[in-house]
Parts: structure tokens; sequence; C-alpha cells
């Protein structure tokens, strides 16, 4: 109700303001009318100038019949002045208009603010904003048991309330009850769309509730958020620890370090960090997969473009789909003092299982200099690309050079 006021009091005063804008001037302008008019200044010029023949009169300079006629034309005079301000005098016609002007303007203000709040207030903005404050005040007095039943309720009576299924969402992931935090979010992704942070937030929430493992439905919302979003941190994250467990080390380095050069500084850096390690010494206790598409490259960089680099300056060399997903069907990340250098892109190295070399027919080839240190593209990185390369029938070495500055 506090709200209401305080919007009925601003809007209030917004109106004041708008009408105070249009009627000001035509106020003014009244008040400067009145205070001189071409009528009074017509009539002062004549009587003066009347005084000036009376003295030339008195002095003898002029003889009374020159007086009477002099008189007689400076009349005339006036009476046409008069008649030719009657007709232009603001405070007829013009005056009249510039006020009508005012008044229409007014109402159409008025009718607007009108329509405007129809169309926005009434259209149900004002009453959510008074609902959700009016139930966050409930829920701050209750217990939490009450607070559920109150949640459960409201969401029984407004289905279409996302907040409350949000809200709901949370309780039950609370209290660790998965197939309700499961329904909950179901409801709220439908209401909202596929919208990345909440499925990130998902998918973070069922790999807690399922002892700190990734499930079959825990895994699709995980690929459901990186397809919307193949920059969430989140989701790499738990994407990593997925192949992690499966012993798919590469998989998990490449998701991991993706996530690392996103956030470097973010909550759980380090922890990333000492993942990439462990899952680096286990891939090389592991014999080298030979199974699955494989594709040899040997990339170096253009002597030209030598000097527009630094020895630490991040390479990414990745291989993605020539038509299909723009995420990277395998990533390798080195630095420039390693080139040149022989890279090996396999399907160990898929972000998802889905999305590996096998499953493209073509692929685009590209090495990128990141000078920024971030996966993509920015004006002054450096590159090189080449497509389309058959994965089926390739088994020599692919030469790629680094050759271009991107604009």
């Amino acid at each position: 109700m506090i709200e209401l006021l305080d919007f009925w009091l601003l809007a209030g005063l917004l109106l004041l303001a708008t009408l105070l804008f249009l009627w000001w001037p035509v106020l003014m302008r009244r008040r400067h009318i009145r205070a001189v008019s071409r009528q009074d200044l017509n009539v002062q010029a004549f009587e003066s100038q009347v005084l000036d023949l009376q003295v030339d009169l008195e002095a003898g300079r002029i003889e009374v019949s020159q007086f009477e006629a002099l008189k007689a034309e400076l009349e005339r005079n006036l009476l046409g002045d008069v008649a030719q301000a009657e007709k232009r005098e603001p405070g007829h016609d013009s005056r009249k208009g510039f006020g009508v002007t005012a008044v229409v303007l007014s109402i159409a203000v008025l009718f607007s603010g009108l329509g405007l709040y129809l169309n926005l207030g009434s259209s149900g903005t004002l009453q959510q904003m008074a609902e959700q404050q009016t139930l966050v005040q409930k829920l701050s007095t209750l217990p939490p048991e009450q607070s559920l039943a109150l949640l459960e309720q409201e969401a029984a009576d407004n289905p279409e309330r996302s907040d409350v299924w949000y809200a709901l969402a949370n309780f039950y992931y609370q209290q660790g009850r998965l197939a309700d935090t499961r329904r909950a979010y179901d409801r709220l992704l439908e209401l909202v769309g596929e919208e990345p942070s909440l499925l990130a937030e998902y998918a973070q929430s069922l790999f807690f509730l399922n002892n700190n493992r990734v499930d079959d439905i825990g895994r699709q919302v995980i690929e459901r958020t990186l397809k919307v979003d193949p920059r969430n941190v989140r989701a790499l994250g738990l994407l990593g620890i997925d192949a992690f467990e499966h012993e798919l080390y590469a998989q998990a380095v490449t998701a991991w370090q993706m996530a690392l050069d996103l956030a470097p500084n973010a909550p759980g850096a380090e922890s990333l960090r000492q993942g990439i390690v462990r899952a680096r010494e286990l891939q090389g206790e592991q014999p080298e997969a030979t199974a699955g598409a494989r594709l040899k490259l040997m990339v170096s960089l253009d002597e030209k473009l030598a000097s527009q680099v630094e020895p630490e300056n991040t390479v990414f060399v990745l291989a993605r789909a020539v038509n299909g997903q723009p995420m990277p069907l395998a990533v390798q990340r080195l630095q420039v003092k390693d080139l040149p250098t022989q890279v090996v892109l396999s399907d160990a190295m898929a972000m998802t299982p889905e999305f590996t070399l096998s499953s493209a027919g073509q692929v685009e080839l590209l090495a990128r200099v990141s000078i920024s240190g971030q996966p993509q593209a920015q004006p002054g990185d450096l590159q090189g690309r080449l497509q389309p390369v058959n994965v089926s029938s390739q088994e020599a070495s692919i030469e790629l050079v680094i050759d271009q500055v991107i604009e």
C-alpha cells in the first residue's frame, strides 16, 4: 500500500509540473499584456503630441487654425491605430488561440497519462508489485513450515507467478527434497524460458542433492545451459566435474580451463586450478586413446606478426562444425612461446558427448592468439583458419598458420 501511495504522489507531482510548464507562458503573456497594451501606448502618444501643439500655439509658432487642423489629424490617426490594434490585439484572437492551445495540450497530457496507466499500471504491473511486497512481508514473520505452506497455497492459487515458484524451488532445495526441487524449477523455466542463470542454478542444485554427482537429468540441464550460454562458468564447472568422474580427463581440463579463463578471480577459481593439475596428472597416466576422430595440426605464427604478441599470450586451437553449433568440438590451449608446435584434437576433448569431431563431417580449424586471454575473438587478436576440413579423411598433419589480424 505504501508503494502505491508513493506512486500516486510521484505521478501527481509530475502531472502538476507538466501542467505548470504548459500554462506558465500563457500566464506570463497575459500579465505582460495587462501591463502594457498597444492601445494605451497610442493614447499616450496622442496626448503627448497634443501637448506639444499647445506649447507651440502658446509660443506663437503656430496659429489657432493650424492647431485645430493638426489636432484633428492626430485624432484621426489615433482612431485608425485603435481600429488596427483591435484586430491585432493578443487579448483577442491570438491570446485566445494561445490559451486554447494550452487547454488542448493539458487535456492531451491528462488522457495520455490515463492511457499509459491503463496500458501499464492497470495491466497488472503495479498490482503484481504490491502482491510481491505483501508476500515478502508475510514470509518474514512466519516460521519456515508456515512459510512453505503459504508459498504452496500461493502457487496453487496463482500458478503463473514465477516469483513464487522460484521461492518454492529454494525452499525445497534447503529441505533436500529432490523431486519437489525439480518440479519447482521445471515450472519456473516454463514461465520464464531458458534463462541460463536459472538453468545453471538448477543444475547445481541437482548436483548437490545427488551427493555431489551429476545424474542424467542434471547432465541434460547442463547441456541446456551451455546451449543458450556457452560461456556460463557454473555450467562449465559442473561439466568438468562430470567428465572427471567418468575419467574423461582431457574433457574435464578443457571445461575447467575455459571456466577459469572466463572468471580467473571468481570464488572457487583455485579449486579449478587444482582440478586441472590433477586431471592432467591422471591423463598422463592413461594410454593415449586411439578410438574416435583425430586431427593432427602443426600450428605456427607468421614471423611478420611476431612483434605484435608476447610470449605469454594465450593461444586457442579449436575445431568447430562448419554447419552446426558454434560450440567448439575440441579445444587445446597453448601459449605463444609454445609455437610452432604439433597439436592433436580428438573426441576426448569434446565439451559434451553429443558434439564431437566424429559427429561432424566437416570442420573449421582455427588458431587464435588472444591478447586479452579471453576465448572470444576481440579486435587486435591474431588468428589463422582453415575450412572446410573433412574429419574422416584427414590422416596427415595439417599446417595451420596464424597470419591474420582481427579488425
